[in-house]
Formats: C-alpha cells, structure tokens, sequence
C-alpha cells in the first residue's frame, strides 16, 4: 500500500487513510466510521485540514487590466498520539472539503474564495452531535480581485486540540497563507502544504528545497524528492477547476490577460495507525 505520509513500512500496524472532502459546512454532519482493531495498545492520528479556496480575477474594461486574486490558505496539521485504551471503540472521522474558488467578474469586484473545511475526529456521537477529540482548521479563503491585486488567505492558528489530548503526545501547526495577487507569499506555517498561487503567465513560485510552481495551486511536499502539484483553475469557473493537492489553497484566479475563477482548496486528510 502507498501511503501520502512516508511512514515506515508497518510491522503488523492497522494503517486506515479517510480522503475525500465530506460535506462538513454543518457540523458533525457527514463522517465516516472508525472502529478500534481489537488488541491494540497505541493509536496515532494525523489530520490535515482542507485548503481554502482562491479568490477570483477582475477584468477592469477601461484599461482593459487583469486584476489576480489571493490564492487560499492550506490547512492546519495536527498529530496526536495516546494509548488505546483511553480512547472508546469507535470513532466519528469528518474529513473536511476544501473551498470553492471565487467567481471572476467584469467591472465589479470578484468573489472571495470559501475558506476550507476543518478535518475532525468526533466521540461520543449523540443525534448526530458529538464531542470534538481531535482538529486541523481549514484554510483561509483567498480575497477577490477589486481593481487591485487581492490578499491570499491566512492560515489557521494551530488548533488547540480537546480535553483527551493531554493524556498523549499533541502537535499541532498552523496553515500556510496563500500568496497575493503579486505572488507573494508568506512562509509562515507548514513546510510541506503549501498554501495557494496569486496567478500570472509570467511568474514562477518557488517552493521549498527549490521546487517551482507556475500558474498552479499550492502543493503537498511529503519529501524533497515527492511532491504533487495540482492544475491551474479552469478558465471561466470557480468550482469545476483541478483541485489542489490535499490540504493546499486554491490558485487565485485570472493569468496574465485571461479571465477566470479561483481553484478550489484541497480536501483534507485522515490517516490513523493502531499498533
């Protein structure tokens, strides 16, 4: 099996991966199940929080000017660890969807991005309710263009986690802002998520280790030699766009003398090892 994270090979671990963005605009609504294997001692939880969403270009007719949006924050990253027997026999996990993309538009300001999802696990299920254990916030959304170049999105403070957290091992880092419509971008948070691209034909972002992204969403760096980088947003839509990998911001949109929407934030990500 390949795992996203580079985790050693297991040796007898239950390793079970949760992707895919659930509807969590409503809390506790969409989760999937997890079931404690039985005879397990240890249980460890990484979460990534969705990314949000770019804002959207601006096509200024008296000029004409392109104005770019802000590409969306990525999402925050929480690991915890504690032994299994504090923790009940099964669990909620809500695996956050990352935001749509701000729509484009002509003479008026573009629409902001949708910040992303938070990626939670949930106990104690009641009514479709429950109790938070665990958090990674989503990312912020990124600004829409109004006759300037608009803000990226700010990443999370890193979540403080819950009550059962002081009864293992926690660590929790904050999300990456997304670059502004000049592509600048702030290096503040996670190494290895990036948040989202403020887009033009002629700038290149580069990344750590030297990588470089091009008129592309933000990307997951698992090592300097494993990296995935999402798509450019496509042209005249802000939800249909090749979604950044997991956990990144979306692209801001409209690239160089082309118009179009933000790219959507990647959805977030649930892995748990039980040894």
């Amino acid at each position: 099996m390949s795992y996203p994270i580079n985790y050693p090979t297991p040796q007898g671990a239950n390793v079970q991966i949760f992707r895919g963005g659930d509807d969590s605009s409503t809390a506790h609504v969409a989760t999937r199940e997890w079931v404690k294997p039985q005879g397990a001692s240890f249980v460890w939880f990484t979460l990534i929080g969705a990314g949000g969403g770019g804002g959207g270009g601006m096509l200024d007719n008296t000029g004409p000017v392109y104005y770019k949006g802000g590409g969306g924050a990525s999402g925050n990253v929480t690991n915890f660890m504690c032994p299994a027997f504090l923790l009940p026999d099964v669990l909620q996990v809500a695996v956050g969807r990352g935001g749509n993309g701000g729509a484009e538009n002509v003479d008026v300001a573009a629409d902001n991005g949708i910040a992303g999802n938070p990626t939670q696990i949930i106990y104690q299920q009641k009514n479709n309710q429950g109790y938070t254990l665990l958090q990674a916030s989503g990312g912020g959304d990124g600004g829409g263009a109004n006759f300037d170049n608009a803000s990226g999105g700010t990443g999370q403070a890193a979540d403080t986690g819950g009550p059962m957290t002081a009864a293992g091992f926690y660590n929790a880092t904050k999300g990456m802002n997304g670059a502004n419509g000049n592509n600048v971008i702030s290096t503040d948070g996670i190494t290895f998520v990036m948040g989202g691209s403020g887009t033009t034909n002629s700038v290149t972002v580069t990344g750590y280790y030297g990588y470089t992204a091009s008129n592309r969403s933000g990307y997951s760096q698992i090592q300097p030699i494993i990296m995935s980088i999402a798509g450019s947003p496509e042209m005249g839509s802000s939800t249909k766009g090749t979604a950044a990998p997991f956990g990144c911001g979306g692209n801001g949109g409209a690239r160089g003398s082309t118009l179009s929407g933000g790219g959507r934030g990647g959805d977030g990500l649930a892995i748990i090892v039980t040894w």
